[in-house]
């Protein structure tokens, strides 16, 4: 397979070379670089799988990027409700692999228009989870990253992430010079956010504590106290400040990829105590739930924070989860059990 990096250079030459199972291989590839969980990657490329089967199958012949159209996508999903043991959320997260699949190559030059763009979800929910983590599923998956094999930089990381609700590829790509390392008070700036949007991050007291006593030994601290790290962090112009933050056994830079499988290998770790779909964007999740939690309504504020640019993918928080509709419909005072 071609490497994913050489797409934008062959696309308008040899477009019609590229073949859809090939697309899905480069496809998986990007979602491994990105903050998903190995099992999300796992289901997602199995449904886009799922429909080349059932494509070839039916036309007696592999999808082409020329039949990858908006009617085929539509024969699918509605073969998809015709079988009885489907559930709806299986169903839905088929159609929304297909669309996240269909939405990159677009996105890629791959495609000259979206074929699942007009595509819609059975039953008009979404099946994404942005109900986040519980606080004892956090106090587990912070308890493991200290027991893990480089549990400083494991344990910065997952408390950054929780704390600033930053998505992977940004955590990855920190460096010195991106954060305003102070005693009392630091900031994080975001110098290539989705869209290429620059924001900056407040870090709260648990994100420096952590972040200080994993640099400490670089910084030549014995003890790795906040105002003695804060006196030592790098100045913008010496050579350390453009080095990366979080470094790789190596000592190279710690990738996206590599983070995303440090995060999967904790949350197997702790044996049931964490969802096993439970990623870097769990944990933005359940930084947006928490802050909502704390200032209801600024919706505002937290699309600032998560470098959203439209507030309605940041009202998605403000919506209330499964477990809590439970609880108020349990309590309504016609329910005659109610406890």
């Amino acid at each position: 397979m071609r490497p994913l990096h050489l797409l934008a250079e062959t696309l308008i030459t040899d477009r019609k070379t590229w073949m859809p199972r090939e697309l899905l291989e480069a496809w998986r590839t990007f979602l491994q670089e990105q903050d998903r969980s190995v099992g999300n990657v796992k289901k997602y490329t199995q449904a886009v799988t799922h429909f080349l089967d059932w494509y070839e199958r039916e036309e007696q012949a592999p999808l082409s990027l020329e039949t990858l159209t908006p009617i085929a996508l539509i024969g699918y999903r509605n073969e998809l409700q015709l079988e009885q043991h489907k559930s709806i959320n299986t169903i839905n997260l088929r159609i929304s692999a297909i669309r996240a699949w269909c939405s990159w190559m677009t996105e890629q030059g791959i495609l000259p228009a979206d074929p699942a763009a007009h595509v819609k979800l059975i039953g008009g929910q979404e099946s994404s989870n942005r109900s986040g983590l519980k606080s004892a599923q956090i106090n587990a998956l912070l308890r493991q990253a200290q027991v893990s094999r480089d549990k400083e930089r494991n344990y910065a990381i997952v408390q950054i992430l929780l704390q600033t609700g930053i998505r992977l590829s940004e955590c990855a790509s920190l460096t010195f010079e991106d954060l305003t390392f102070g005693e009392r008070s630091g900031l994080l700036l975001v110098r290539a956010g989705k869209g290429n949007k620059t924001r900056s991050v407040p870090l709260n007291a648990s994100a420096r504590e952590a972040l200080a006593i994993y640099v400490a030994p670089r910084l030549g601290i014995e003890k790795s106290t906040l105002k003695a790290v804060a006196a030592s962090w790098p100045k913008s112009k010496s050579p350390e400040a453009h080095e990366p933050i979080f470094l790789s056994q190596k000592g190279g830079a710690l990738t996206t990829s590599a983070m995303g499988q440090m995060i999967a290998g904790i949350v197997e770790a702790t044996r049931g105590l964490v969802p096993e779909e439970t990623s870097a964007h769990t944990l933005r999740h359940t930084f947006a739930r928490s802050y909502l939690a704390h200032y209801p309504g600024d919706v505002v504020g937290l699309a600032t924070l998560l470098g959203h640019s439209s507030l309605d993918t940041t009202r998605l928080y403000s919506e209330p989860s499964v477990d809590q509709l439970s609880r108020r419909v349990e309590q309504l005072n016609i329910n005659a059990f109610a406890r």
